[in-house]
């Protein structure tokens, strides 16, 4: 089987990622391709795999398909590219998959009349709901739940030596309104006016553009933290677990402060590496942080329910580490590639089988 894999940005991000991780399981079975319309740096995520192409136009998308023969075309969050497909000679099954939440998400709109598509999936109960009700794919095409993967050989804890004494509250994602960084800067004022014990990293910013980077330095420096406050605009990948477990040997823990999530990976990788999370009942996280691990919610835009989880995750090592047990079982029994690869690929086989009946 040769799969194409058509997405609009070649950014190192959390699309990326999860294609390269789940091509660590579908390469056993089939030919994974992989084509970009923009390059910005994703062959990194790919290391020395062949099948990875910058498609930087209609004609270029359509000459690489007909030239590879694919069984199935995997449209990521792309509508563009679904003209390409109708020009090539393409025969196969065509997927739609769906990751975004934001005001992308109303694109669906305008695959709903004539869908191109055989099937969607998406990550997460959440994102199917609104697929399948909010947009009105209901009784047009079947709608699937693959939960993201997570290479759990790579992210798990590993035992670090620190100097400081502070414990670390660490936030990672883009500096845009979605993820709400400026709320998380805002739980660090009000941490810092209450105990003295705590410093706080953010990750994330390399591609934002000057405007918002002078914005977080304004906001920091109004608030007081710059001697508290650490920020890392780039952190590898492969880097990315020795940070979380950093984090969880100083004391501390990861916040997110999303407006929403069509999953929430960087919850999963936290809980891998042992370290305690705090996170809004938004979106897809309650699906990953329920039952037990709902202890770990707060009201969505609610600082001070965040600030006092926070302090109890700080402080009572019982609560602590019988949540942490849970957490790392978990992601290692839902999430890891080869449990989710199947499950994957098992939807894949049964689209094109269900395709050829007809």
């Amino acid at each position: 089987m040769k799969i194409l894999y058509l997405y609009r940005y070649g950014i190192l991000g959390g699309v990326s990622t999860q294609l390269a991780n789940r091509l660590k399981y579908l390469k056993k079975f089939c030919e994974p391709h992989f084509g970009f319309l923009k390059d910005y740096g994703v062959r990194i995520t790919f290391g020395n795999y062949p099948y990875v192409a910058i498609l930087e136009n209609l004609d270029a998308i359509v000459e690489y398909i007909n030239k590879n023969k694919f069984d199935v075309i995997i449209v990521i969050d792309t509508n563009e590219v679904y003209k390409a497909i109708k020009m090539s000679n393409f025969d196969g099954v065509v997927i739609n998959e769906v990751h975004t939440t934001t005001s992308n998400l109303k694109a669906l709109n305008d695959l709903r009349e004539n869908a191109p598509m055989d099937a969607i999936i998406t990550p997460s109960k959440y994102l199917k709901k609104r697929i399948s009700s909010e947009f009105k794919f209901d009784d047009i095409k079947p709608v699937y739940v693959v939960e993201n993967c997570l290479d759990t050989e790579l992210f798990k804890y590993q035992k670090i030596e620190r100097k400081s004494n502070k414990k670390i509250i660490l936030w990672v994602g883009k500096l845009d309104n979605h993820k709400n960084w400026k709320s998380f800067l805002s739980i660090a004022h009000s941490i810092k006016q209450r105990r003295q014990d705590c410093e706080f990293w953010l990750v994330g910013g390399y591609t934002a553009p000057d405007k918002v980077v002078n914005e977080l330095l304004s906001k920091v420096n109004y608030f007081d933290l710059f001697n508290d406050f650490k920020w890392l605009p780039r952190v590898e990948y492969s880097d990315m677990p020795r940070l979380y477990s950093i984090t969880a040997e100083s004391g501390g823990l990861y916040i997110s402060t999303s407006l929403n999530e069509s999953f929430g990976m960087t919850i999963v990788e936290a809980l891998a590496c042992k370290c305690p999370v705090v996170a809004p009942n938004v979106g897809a996280i309650p699906e990953i942080l329920d039952d037990k691990l709902s202890y770990y919610l707060y009201e969505a835009n609610n600082e001070n329910e965040a600030i006092s989880k926070i302090f109890i995750l700080l402080d009572n090592l019982e609560k602590r580490n019988n949540l942490l047990k849970i957490g790392e079982k978990i992601v290692k029994d839902k999430y890891s590639i080869e449990k989710v690869g199947k499950k994957y690929f098992e939807i894949l086989t049964q689209t094109i089988a269900n395709n050829r009946q007809y």
